[in-house]
Order: structure tokens, then C-alpha cells, then sequence
């Protein structure tokens, strides 16, 4: 998902969710579901998700667009798929540690290609390498989404240096974490320092072995101190600009590696300290242990969060609310910079959504109509930024509730089977729920709902979690003598039927957007025959698309022939009615056909629709 830019566009998403049911179907057939821990946090977790797609599937019906809005029931059917792969796989505490384990070393893959496309822009060329802007967009291809999966491999890493099964990976985890803080910070995001906050702070507080941990973090903050005050020190480097930042990168390299070396070294003494052991360390550990430590630090935390508003609250809601979303001159100011980017007109505009339909909400899919009829900056959105906001204003109060449910569900069974985790698997729990926690968090404030390539991770934890939740209810029923309700065929059963019917769902808008693409080819190279062929073949897949409408009425208006271009976007308005593009592109087939009247019509429409719209204004003219 990260090499395919997150997995943003439909094709590689519907490709990894189908993916996903794959191994699904394989491990139910090899027998893993006859064996699998069923108890209540995994039917309530499926359960959540399951009538979140069928609810964003319904709303079709009702939706400005049924098209997007069976895209987004998709996109929880793959989301389903990913997390019943991690339950299935992670059915034995063996299983559970080497998932964990894979997770972190993904996750760190992730980051290392990240920072080595800034560092070595001449050894990983990638289309968001040198040029593309200071903050660092590959490879999940926003920023933001670097900055929270970055994040949460940190605390990832964070347990596996202690925690891995392998001791050698536990001396590469330690030295990787210094390069994830250095791509934290060449991502310039807020919300990435804001998960790694959630993600250590959430992971360190559920360890009981936080002081040791708290040493580690601290030591790697410091070996990437120096790398991080070199790039300041370097501008093409931090503005990711010129032939200059080539050099200057692999002099950050160099420094970074020289940090990561000392870092070693002091996490050797760190480990001989702590084996030591003494009165001294005794006591520290005892007291870095005490429940009431935990309390005082959260009070800390409370007043400097009060003091904080008392100071700066009302310059800061003032910066956040106002619409200049023009960034900070220096990309490091980034980080103290107050303004929401947007984001509070983009969640005003969701409340005003969920004002208008409350109950069922405009439909899934269908945020961006509303954010282009009420919006009140000049810039074009597809999400509301948020999963939650986004929820209660395209699924109503039923499908925002239903949201707040299913994070709740994965949540709270992760956190009760950290609870009741032995010893030797707590910091494990820990780590998921922290992931999970930081990605949670996250998705209230940003679009990452959006990108599989954060998604999948959440899921992925949440799949071991949930588990191993399930596990350690089994074996509470076991001890007290309850018999196991033999549930394993009917699962299965249930399971394939569910994988058969996601894969329709998946491989339907796949084949519709193979047509388009080979259609758009065609046109391109002029073989208008064959360009109206592919598209007649997405028609008939998807009668209810409105998408390959549009390309057949492309196509006609590419031939003259402006009544069957009028026609093919009117039966595309039928399917998309609340899109002003295409009222915009019917009136330039009637303008050209001659409809003088009808075109004017449809320009009002568009401007009704989208009322900000510069190219609507005088000589209707969208290129």
C-alpha cells in the first residue's frame, strides 16, 4: 500500500482488498477457522464493520451519487478483508508475537524508504522525491499519512527492542528509531507529532517496564538530534530544492549514522545498568511503577494543557478558524503553526450536512457536493478530513453512531486484552493498542480513512488484538468448565460466503476502471470505435455509474455529435445529480450544438451547485 502511494486510487485498493480476502478463503479452507477463538469482541468487531459497509451501501439510494457511495462500502469490504486476514493468522501466541513482529518491521521498511528518498534522492528516484516540496510525501504520498505511520513505528519499534524474539532485531530496532524520528521531522506535521505523543505516551504508560523504555526513546531522540539540526542547517536539504540538497543529504546521512552508532553504544550500557540491577535501580524501577506516578504525571499534563489554553487559547482558535490557509514561509514553523489548513471550514461544512439530513445523511461518498455548495475558501476537497465528522455528515446519525462503534469495539478489546494479558504479553497489547490508539486519534483529524496504507495498519492491530482478546476468553471459559460452542463450520461457512460476495463488490468498480483507462487510451490515440466500446462495456458492468456515461459522451462530443453527448451526461446527471461538472459539461455540448437556452440552464445549475466557482463566472470555461 505505501509503494502504491498509500493506496489512494481504486485500482491498487480493490487489488490489496481482494488480496486480502485471498488469504482469508485460504486459511478457512486449510481449517485455521474450525479452530479459531469466536467469543464476543470478534462478533462485535465484525459485526460493526459489516453493517458499516451494508449502511454506506444502502445509502446509494439516497446518495447524490450511488457510485461513490458503493466505492466507499468497498472500501470497508477491504478493510473487512485485512482485518479477518490478522484474526485468522493470529490465532496462536506464537502466531500473535511474529505477526507483531512483521507489523514493526513494515511499518519501519516504510519509513526507511521515506527518509532515504529525501537523504538519496539520486539512489531512490520517486516521483515525490527532490523538487516535490519541503515536506517529505513519499511513498505514502502525503504528508501527514508519513508523519502518523512514522509515528506509530516508533512505539512499534519501541517494544520490539525489547520484545522481539530474535535478539539481533532488537539491536536493529533500536538503531532504526533515530531514522524515524528524522523522517518525523522532515514530514513537518502536526498530526505526526501529535501520534507520536498518543502512540510512546499510550505504549510507555501500559509497560510496566516504562522507565527503561522512556530511557530508550529519550537516548534515540537525542542520537537524531544532531541529524535534525544539521538539515536546519542545510536549506536545499530542508526545502528538498536543487542539485545542492544531493550533498547535503548524504552529509545528514553520514551524521545520522555516527548518532545511531553512539546510540548503540549507550543502549549497551543502558542494557548492563539495568541487568546490574542494585537498590538504586531498584527503587527506580519500583517507583517508574507505582500507579501513583501515573496519576501525578496525568495531572501535570492536565494544567499544562490548562495553562496552555489560559495563554494562547483565543490567539489560537483564532489562527484556526480563520480561512487564510496559506502556509508557514519556513517549513519548520510547520510545527508551531496554529492554523487548521482548512480543516475548520471543512468540518463546519460536515455539520451543516449532518444539519440538513440528519438521520440518513447526504449519502457516503458524497461530502465533496456538499463542501462545494458551502464552502467558503477557494480550494477544491473530497473529504471532510475527518472520520467522524465525515461519517455524521454523509451517514447520518445511524452511520456516525455506527462509525463511533466500531472504533470503540476494536479499541476496547484491545485494551481489555491488554488488561488480562499475562506478563509476558502485556507490552505486545500494549503496542497494538497504542497503534491503534495514535490511528484513531489521527483519523479525527485528517483523511486517513481515506489512504489503505494507514488503514490496513489499524486493522492489521486491531486483528491481532482482538485475537488475542478472544483467546484469553476461551481459556477463561475452558478453566471454568464452560463448553466451547463448536462454531468453526458455520464460520467458515459465513466466511467464504462473505469473501464471495466482497469479491463482487471489489472486482466490479476494478474491471469499470479497467474499461475507463483502456477507453481514455483509446481516445487518446484517436481509435474513437474502440473508445466507445470500453466504456459501453463499464455501462454494462456498473449500470449505475454515472462515470462511464460521462467517458461516452466525452467520446461523442469528440465526434460532433452533440444530442448524443447531451443525452449520454443527462443519463449521468440521473445517476450523479449533485455534480456541477456535469451540468457544466452538458452545456458546453448544447452550447455547441446550439441550445443557446439549454446551456444557461445548466450553467445555473452549476453555479447553484458550486456558487464559488471562478470558471462559472462570465464565459462558462473549465477547460
Amino acid at each position: 500500500m505505501a509503494l502504491a502511494g498509500g493506496g489512494y486510487d481504486l485500482t491498487s485498493r480493490h487489488i490489496a482488498g481482494l488480496l486480502a480476502w485471498l488469504v482469508v478463503v485460504a486459511l478457512l479452507l486449510l481449517g485455521v477457522g474450525s479452530k479459531a477463538s469466536l467469543a464476543r469482541p470478534f462478533l462485535w468487531s465484525v459485526a460493526s464493520v459489516v453493517f458499516l459497509a451494508l449502511w454506506s451501501a444502502l445509502s446509494a439510494s439516497w446518495s447524490g451519487s450511488a457510485e461513490l457511495s458503493a466505492i466507499e462500502a468497498d472500501r470497508t469490504l477491504a478493510y473487512l478483508g485485512v482485518f479477518l486476514a490478522a484474526f485468522l493468522i493470529a490465532q496462536t501466541e506464537r502466531r500473535r508475537q511474529r505477526f507483531a513482529e512483521g507489523l514493526a518491521i513494515g511499518v519501519a521498511v516504510v519509513v526507511l524508504l521515506g527518509l532515504g528518498s529525501r537523504l538519496l534522492p539520486d539512489v531512490f528516484e520517486v516521483a515525490n522525491g527532490l523538487g516535490s516540496g519541503p515536506q517529505l510525501l513519499y511513498p505514502l504520498d502525503y504528508w501527514n499519512a508519513n508523519g502518523v505511520v512514522f509515528s506509530v513505528g516508533v512505539a512499534l519499534l519501541l517494544w520490539l527492542s525489547r520484545e522481539a524474539s530474535w535478539p539481533g532485531l532488537r539491536w536493529l530496532a533500536v538503531g532504526t528509531m533515530p531514522a524515524a524520528l528524522l523522517g518525523l521531522y522532515f514530514t513537518f506535521s502536526r498530526g505526526g507529532l501529535l501520534a507520536l505523543a498518543v502512540a510512546v505516551g499510550a505504549f510507555v504508560a501500559l509497560s510496566r517496564d516504562r522507565l527503561w523504555l522512556l530511557a530508550t526513546v529519550s537516548l534515540a531522540a537525542l542520537a537524531a538530534l544532531p541529524a535534525v539540526l544539521a538539515v536546519q542547517a542545510r536549506d536545499a536539504l530542508e526545502d528538498n530544492a536543487g542539485a545542492a540538497a544531493i550533498g547535503q543529504g548524504h552529509e545528514v546521512l553520514l551524521i545520522l549514522l555516527a548518532g545511531t552508532a553512539a546510540l548503540l553504544a549507550l543502549h549497551a550500557l543502558l542494557r548492563r545498568f539495568e541487568q546490574r540491577g542494585g537498590g538504586l535501580t531498584g527503587r527506580m524501577v519500583e517507583v517508574s511503577r507505582h500507579p501513583g506516578l501515573l496519576k501525578a504525571v496525568a495531572a501535570g499534563l492536565a494544567i499544562l494543557a490548562l495553562g496552555a489554553t489560559v495563554a494562547v487559547g483565543e490567539r489560537a482558535w483564532d489562527r484556526f478558524s480563520s480561512p487564510d490557509i496559506q502556509a508557514p514561509s519556513e517549513p519548520v514553523q510547520n510545527f508551531s503553526d496554529f492554523s487548521s489548513a482548512g480543516r475548520y471550514d471543512f468540518w463546519r461544512v460536515a455539520v451543516d450536512s449532518f444539519g440538513e439530513e440528519p438521520l440518513a445523511g447526504v449519502g457516503a461518498g458524497s461530502y465533496e457536493f456538499a463542501w462545494e455548495r458551502h464552502r467558503e475558501i477557494e480550494q477544491p476537497v473530497h473529504d471532510a478530513h475527518s472520520l467522524y465528522f465525515e461519517a455524521f455528515a454523509e451517514l447520518g446519525l445511524v452511520g456516525g453512531l455506527a462509525v463511533l462503534a466500531m472504533v470503540g469495539v476494536l479499541l476496547w478489546s484491545g485494551f481489555a486484552g491488554w488488561r488480562d494479558a499475562p506478563p509476558h504479553q502485556r507490552d505486545r497489547q500494549a503496542a497494538l493498542l497504542a497503534t491503534m490508539l495514535a490511528l484513531a486519534v489521527g483519523a479525527a483529524f485528517d483523511w486517513f480513512w481515506e489512504i489503505p496504507g494507514v488503514g490496513v495498519v489499524f486493522f492489521m492491530a486491531a486483528g491481532a488484538a482482538v485475537a488475542a482478546r478472544c483467546a484469553q476468553l476461551a481459556r477463561r471459559a475452558e478453566a471454568e468448565g464452560v463448553r466451547r460452542e463448536d462454531r468453526g463450520f458455520r464460520f467458515a461457512v459465513a466466511g467464504l460466503a462473505a469473501a464471495w460476495l466482497s469479491a463482487i463488490a471489489l472486482i466490479g468498480p476494478l474491471l469499470v476502471e479497467r474499461e475507463l483507462d483502456a477507453s481514455r487510451d483509446a481516445a487518446a490515440a484517436g481509435n474513437l470505435p474502440s473508445a466507445v466500446e470500453h466504456a459501453d462495456t463499464a455501462r454494462s458492468i456498473e449500470p449505475w455509474a454515472a462515470s462511464p456515461y460521462v467517458q461516452l459522451a466525452l467520446v461523442a462530443e469528440a465526434e460532433r455529435d452533440y444530442d448524443t453527448a447531451a443525452g449520454r451526461l443527462t443519463q449521468a446527471i440521473d445517476r450523479e445529480d449533485r455534480n456541477w461538472q456535469l451540468y457544466y459539461l452538458r452545456s458546453r455540448v448544447e452550447r455547441a450544438g446550439g441550445d443557446t437556452a439549454a446551456a444557461k440552464a445548466d450553467v445555473a445549475r452549476a453555479r447553484e451547485l458550486n456558487p464559488r466557482e471562478e470558471c462559472l463566472d462570465g464565459i462558462p470555461d473549465c477547460g
